[in-house]
């Protein structure tokens, strides 16, 4: 019975991660911009794979509040 339980919490876990992913799907790359998970502070200044410079700019232009030190 006990094992019934833990495994419709994690069922319910699972479910609850993917319906938030799912409905805010820039979550992911807002923890990663963050600085929060594996980011170096001197490797978020530069342009991410797939972007221009001019492009990387703009991006971080949206984001004051974490690319501050890039942006001055």
């Amino acid at each position: 019975m006990d094992k019934k339980v833990i495994l419709y919490i994690v069922l319910g876990i699972v479910v609850l991660a993917l319906l938030l992913f799912t409905i805010f799907p820039g979550m992911i790359h807002a923890v990663k911009d963050s600085g929060i998970v594996g980011n170096n502070v001197l490797d978020k200044c530069k342009p991410a794979p797939g972007y221009t410079e001019e492009a990387w700019r703009e991006h971080m232009g949206h984001h004051p509040n974490i690319y501050a030190e890039c942006l001055s």
